[in-house]
């Protein structure tokens, strides 16, 4: 099997020269000792300890080293997964939100991070009780990692390509409206037919991971701007306004938009804490209404949750609103203002030459169920 070597100059401080590699899909730091200082056969198992402790001022004792006689370097192995959640930490700005996106906990990642300091002996991230940041050897080893992980993903689905069998982890993110209305509700005829897949499904209202690092396939609302993704209509939804009958016989029906000012309207604070603009269908065209209200939340299940308490009138999609509505457990109101235009849900995934199988699968059997 090849090895690729990419030079850098992590450890040059030291006076040691370093050099990152995939050998048999793993990585590796290597520690170049000059020849003058290699035992004419073989270097003993001290003998490199001590290069080593020298190196790293005695930080990395706990990792495992050998020596290839063939081309007298000394090896320092970084499992795959730690790169990853260290490329995952410079992407995402911090331990708590990549533990979010990994479906971990902080303390965890940390542990990795500091494990790997101590097994490379330099500081990767200098730490604040606010904020991150990379050191010189972080930014090194980052640029590196991206490279090398891509090619771990490369030549891992250069083999899948000789399957046609779609099979591995697929890793699936997803709003949380969507996921319960439309994509869980498919899953089992997709598993069912597809019996090598796992999926692993990250639901959130956040756009999380925006460029697909940690993620195969990304279900969102809404026209997609970032066009290094492949993105493939699904189905499409429309937003109504709706509130409970305890509401509405409380505070009357509103019979047009501009009777909201009187109202409780329920407040999602990623469109705005002070108020959020609602679109209504007028004869001369859209119009946006300031809407405001007592209540504001964070997450579309606790604003679904209020809005059938008859806490006030909310704005929701007909995909969450539909089983509520047909059983009188909620109204939909302010009907002849709706917005004729629909708000489209996309599967988006990477660009590239080769789609993994379990990906094209997915995104294909999703395209004519969802469209139903």
């Amino acid at each position: 099997m090849h090895d690729i070597w990419l030079r850098s100059a992590l450890g040059a401080s030291k006076g040691v020269g370093c050099e990152f590699g995939i050998r048999r899909a793993r990585l590796s730091v290597i520690i170049s000792v000059p020849p003058r200082r290699l035992p004419a056969e073989h270097a003993s198992a001290d003998f490199v300890s001590n290069i080593v402790d020298q190196a790293t001022g005695g930080r990395a004792t706990a990792a495992t080293y050998w020596c290839c006689k063939r081309n007298n370097r000394c090896h320092v192995v970084i499992g795959e997964d730690d790169l990853r959640v260290f490329a995952a930490v410079v992407e995402h700005g911090g331990f708590a939100s990549t533990a979010r996106t990994l479906g971990t906990t902080r303390s965890a990642v940390l542990r990795r991070i500091e494990r790997l300091e101590r097994r490379l002996g330099v500081r990767l991230f200098d730490r604040t009780t606010r904020q991150i940041s990379r050191t010189d050897a972080g930014d090194v080893l980052y640029r590196r990692a991206v490279h090398i992980l891509a090619e771990i993903s490369e030549a891992e689905l250069v083999v899948s390509e000789f399957s046609a069998e779609p099979q591995g982890v697929l890793r699936v993110t997803c709003p949380i409206m969507i996921g319960h209305q439309k994509l869980i509700p498919l899953l089992p005829e997709f598993l069912m037919n597809h019996k090598l897949v796992k999926i692993q499904l990250s639901l959130s209202d956040d756009v999380i991971d925006q460029s697909l690092t940690h993620h195969d396939v990304a279900l969102r609302w809404g026209e997609q701007e970032d066009s290094t993704l492949v993105v493939t209509r699904l189905g499409e939804s429309h937003q109504v306004v709706c509130a409970a009958p305890s509401y509405l016989e409380r505070h009357g029906t509103p019979s047009t938009p501009e009777d909201l000012f009187n109202h409780n309207c329920l407040m999602m604070n990623r469109l705005g804490l002070d108020y959020n603009e609602w679109t209504f269908r007028y004869s001369e065209g859209n119009r946006s209404i300031r809407t405001t209200g007592n209540f504001v939340v964070n997450g579309g299940s606790g604003h679904y949750e209020a809005l059938i308490s008859g806490l006030g009138i909310g704005r929701i999609t007909d995909l969450r609103g539909r089983e509520d509505i047909a059983s009188g457990r909620l109204r939909r109101i302010l009907q002849d203002f709706e917005p004729l235009a629909a708000t489209p849900i996309y599967a988006a995934h990477k660009s590239s030459r080769l789609i993994p199988p379990k990906v094209r699968a997915f995104v294909t059997y999703l395209q004519r169920r969802m469209r139903h």
